[in-house]
């Protein structure tokens, strides 16, 4: 997107040509309007115009004339800036915990990560075609209150992914400080901040960022392999490595699930400005190519540095000292490169900016459909109070909970999987593929959506089979003892199988 096009989009909305805040929940007609011609008075547009720089929009849809984005490149960038970074890294380390050499854990890290990848990339797609929120989507499938319960469970797996961000970048800056003097609290401050402060300008500021923001990371990433080398004392491959249990490749496929499938949860959000005339299938491969080339690197070198620290004890030392990767980033940058490798640390640490910065910007919209009366305010500012729930979490969660936020990562694919089953029947079977079937007027008219029971049914009732095939740390179900973690799979195919027995017998009943 130029320049000139964000200018011209900023001039429109202070003019007020986006559409009005939707009716919030709970208010009468009457009261609704009295509330709204007060909440104007104070959120005037032509009022703030100095900030047109910041995105006014709530959750309501977008509408055609505002889709302006004609490349969808800059979609596919923002999607690259938030995977390659020092998460994906550290989900990366975490190859031999179970039970994978460098070989196989790349073998099934990226052909999860593509599998998973084609949700949200395809998800994507209801917002330029629609206009909607992801989450105000999930009120034709879920109906308007199952979206609420659907949205907090979006918001919290936000709130997870930032706090984890958070930690890693904190722990990260912690031990470039000279002598580990900064403390982490310090870093996740730093970075919540940073996250935070970006986020109220909105997607296209968001955008333009995105489109510059991968650079440095790679760049560092890059060097830092280049600078470790390749042999005993480097990276090198384990001529005995043997292939992992079944067992474990599902469980690292739960785990991948949870990283890109959750994603489903808010990509039509990023996809909101694209020109609705553009092609559909050329945003999808833009997207998925995103998605296939950053999260599945970095994990790959975060794999490659864990598989052969067994064998340097430098290294080894440095991920025992702590279970994130900032003392090994620091220690196979600096020792080799001094300040400049400290510099590069920082870079890397600072890569979790870009996904916390966009995971505040979708959270705010996620609430905002979770509890309506929130549309009162201004989108940018619920990120406010977001950070008020992430910024205490991660600084107690950097010491006592950070084993328990690495299993939630492969938790939350469960919820993710509901969701996407129930979603993807609404469309490819219920609707027939027609975007036209979507009634654009009703998006916020709890008695036109669907009730919501076909949806809400089709989520919980495959808990009865998910439970059993879990195979996680603190739990491990029957069946996933045997077989392996299928909690993922089964809840995704039951949930879609489930919605296209029911809500036509739902559309019967209340239609």
């Amino acid at each position: 997107m130029t320049p000139a096009s964000m200018e011209r989009q900023d001039e429109e909305a202070v003019d007020g040509s986006s559409t009005e805040i939707g009716k919030p929940y709970g208010l009468s007609e009457s009261d609704s309007d009295e509330k709204h011609i007060q909440v104007s008075k104070v959120f005037d547009k032509r009022r703030w115009s100095r900030f047109a720089w910041i995105e006014w929009s709530n959750i309501d849809p977008i509408p055609k004339d505002e889709q302006r984005v004609s490349h969808p490149y800059s979609i596919g960038l923002i999607w690259f800036s938030v995977n390659m970074n020092v998460l994906s890294f550290s989900t990366g380390m975490l190859a031999p915990e179970f039970g994978f050499g460098f070989k196989y854990a790349c073998y099934t890290m990226l052909g999860f990560l593509i599998a998973w990848g084609l949700f949200p990339s395809f998800f994507a797609l209801f917002g330029k075609n629609l206009g909607l929120r992801q989450m105000v989507h999930a009120r034709y499938s879920f109906g308007y209150f199952g979206a609420c319960l659907v949205s907090i469970l979006s918001a919290i797996t936000g709130i997870g992914y930032m706090i984890l961000n958070a930690i890693l970048a904190g722990e990260t800056l912690q031990a470039v400080s000279p002598h580990g003097n900064m403390s982490a609290t310090v870093g996740i401050v730093i970075v919540t901040v940073l996250g935070l402060a970006v986020s109220f300008c909105g997607i296209r500021v968001l955008n333009l960022i995105d489109m510059w923001f991968w650079v440095p990371v790679l760049i560092s990433f890059a060097i830092m392999a280049g600078e470790a080398k390749s042999g005993p004392q480097g990276l090198h491959l384990d001529p005995n490595e043997q292939p992992p249990s079944a067992n474990s490749v599902l469980s690292m496929g739960c785990l991948m699930a949870g990283f890109y499938a959750t994603y489903a949860g808010f990509s039509s959000d990023v996809s909101l400005y694209m020109n609705r005339d553009k092609s559909s299938l050329w945003l999808f491969v833009i997207i998925m190519l995103g998605l296939t080339l950053s999260a599945p690197l970095a994990m790959m070198l975060g794999a490659a540095f864990a598989t052969s620290a067994k064998d340097i004890p430098a290294w080894n030392e440095a991920i025992e000292q702590n279970p994130s990767p900032g003392p090994l980033i620091n220690l196979v940058l600096s020792s080799h490169l001094g300040n400049f490798g400290k510099f590069l640390t920082v870079l890397i640490a600072l890569s979790a900016v870009s996904n916390i910065m966009s995971t505040f910007y979708s959270m705010g919209l996620g609430l905002q459909t979770a509890i309506p009366i929130l549309t009162i305010l201004p989108r940018f500012t619920i990120p406010i109070l977001a950070t008020a729930i992430v910024l205490p979490l991660a600084i107690v969660g950097q010491n006592q909970f950070y084993d328990a936020l690495t299993d939630f990562v492969s938790v939350i694919a469960y919820w993710a999987a509901l969701y996407i089953g129930v979603v993807l029947a609404d469309f490819l079977v219920i609707r027939r593929c027609r975007f036209s079937s979507y009634d654009l007027t009703i998006w916020n008219d709890w008695r036109a959506l669907p009730p919501g029971l076909a949806g809400i049914l089709s989520a919980v009732l495959p808990l009865g089979l998910v439970i059993p095939f879990m195979d996680q740390t603190w739990y491990t179900g029957p069946l996933g003892d045997k077989v392996g973690d299928l909690g993922f799979e089964i809840g995704l195919g039951l949930s879609f199988v489930l919605y296209c027995l029911l809500r036509p017998l739902e559309m019967r009943l209340w239609h």
